[in-house]
């Protein structure tokens, strides 16, 4: 009985760090609920601890939670008001939600607070793509590569931008570059088959929607069958 009173006793005497790193060791492990648990504790320990929050927002943002992790994010903003990663992952569920302008005010300050946020330059670029500012998109997409090189979803959505814009050989450029950093990017083969096809390149496009497939993309497996028999 004394052994087990030690023992709840222990555990009742974790501190919010404590807590905090078995959180974290939660989420690498993608089980986010268990994460939340911890963080719910965490708080309890340090309720003013916004780091807590944007922590305990990115397990809520990762089991679908978005109304949880928008309440998380803006409880965390209103602790640490230059938290840029808060920003970021709100306007996040803002662009899930549609919410573009609301989701590049969100952006906007991620990015005035961490200039160097490759991350949210590509996904303002994505919102203003919706709203179709597609000069303010392209440079965005330009200044996340230029921040982040090695960037392969950047390149893929600028190219997929210029290709609406029919600006063919600057999207072939991209997609290939995406392919260079990513050869598992099952997208980038898709889409770059389509603009060679556009281009009357059917051989070239039936290679790359055929390694699309075999990537997994089922959309990939139609093309083939449907273009290259």
């Amino acid at each position: 009985m004394l052994a087990l009173l030690a023992v709840l006793s222990m555990a009742g005497c974790k501190t919010a760090k404590t807590h905090s790193r078995e959180g974290l060791e939660r989420v690498s492990k993608k089980d986010y609920i268990g994460a939340i648990v911890e963080y719910d504790r965490a708080i309890e320990k340090k309720p003013d601890d916004g780091n807590l929050y944007r922590l305990r927002g990115i397990a809520k943002y990762e089991s679908s939670d978005y109304t949880g992790a928008t309440v998380d994010f803006t409880k965390a903003i209103s602790l640490l008001p230059q938290d840029a990663e808060s920003y970021k992952f709100r306007g996040d569920i803002k662009q899930n939600q549609k919410q573009y302008k609301a989701a590049i005010d969100d952006y906007n300050k991620a990015i005035t607070f961490q200039p160097n946020y490759a991350k949210a330059y590509n996904n303002r670029a994505l919102n203003k793509a919706k709203l179709r500012d597609t000069k303010g998109a392209i440079a965005d997409f330009t200044q996340a590569i230029a921040l982040q090189p090695d960037y392969s979803v950047a390149y893929l959505n600028r190219a997929n931008l210029r290709m609406r814009q029919k600006q063919y050989p600057m999207a072939l450029a991209d997609y290939d570059q995406a392919i260079a950093l990513d050869p598992e990017m099952d997208e980038a083969y898709y889409n770059r088959g389509v603009l060679k096809y556009t281009q009357r390149k059917r051989k070239d496009a039936c290679a790359d929607w055929q390694r699309s497939y075999e990537l997994g993309n089922p959309q990939a497996g139609t093309a083939v069958q449907r273009f290259c028999k």
